[in-house]
């Protein structure tokens, strides 16, 4: 009788050991939960495990867990802006896999209202291929300078380096150099204004 007893008691504990190093295979698809579209890249990862075991999943939204030890377990299935999925109490036999298919839901989170305002140096030039100084105004500001009285061209010679050539014309001169003077492609000034038009046939200032 002993003996028998003693037997059955080895027979359990075997069983048991042989239980602990049993696994199985977790798998499964993660969708969108509206649109029923899969989503890649998802975050899995097996709860109590140690060492950690995770995995994502692929293109299809389709993901594996291997080597998973049967009994019961917990996963838990996390995505950028969508919220995160926990499963507990996951029975894990060794008959056969564990397929799942798993949605998530969509996380809008709302945020107060933002604001953006961009300084805009004025000593920039407007165009980035400019290699020299630059000094950018708008029609507005001929209104605030003595003298310029709405014109462009008069409240450009205020600026150092800037100069009319006489009255009897509208255009201006930078540095020594007047538009007539220029050759080529490079333009010395450009003005959108009818008060700087030019009274000859081929405007000086356009």
């Amino acid at each position: 009788m002993k003996l028998i007893s003693t037997s059955i008691i080895l027979l359990f504990i075997g069983i048991c050991l042989q239980a602990q190093g049993l696994t199985q295979v977790i798998r499964g698809t993660i969708y969108d939960k509206d649109s029923r579209l899969p989503l890649p890249g998802a975050n899995i990862i097996l709860l109590k495990s140690n060492p950690p075991v995770g995995t994502i999943s692929d293109p299809n939204g389709q993901f594996r867990l291997d080597k998973v030890p049967i009994g019961r377990q917990g996963i838990q299935i996390s995505f950028i802006g969508y919220k995160t999925v926990t499963i507990d109490n996951l029975i894990v036999n060794s008959a056969k896999e564990t397929v799942l298919e798993i949605e998530l839901e969509e996380n809008a989170t709302e945020v107060k209202e933002v604001t953006v305002i961009a300084n805009k140096r004025k000593d920039q030039p407007i165009n980035k291929m400019a290699s020299v100084s630059a000094r950018t105004f708008t029609v507005e500001e001929t209104e605030k300078y003595a003298g310029s009285r709405g014109d462009i061209a008069r409240m450009a010679m205020n600026y150092a380096g800037v100069s009319a050539a006489n009255d009897q014309r509208n255009d201006i001169i930078i540095r020594g150099n007047s538009q007539a003077d220029c050759y080529g492609e490079w333009k010395m000034l450009t003005f959108l204004t009818p008060t700087t038009l030019p009274k000859t046939e081929q405007p000086a200032v356009r």
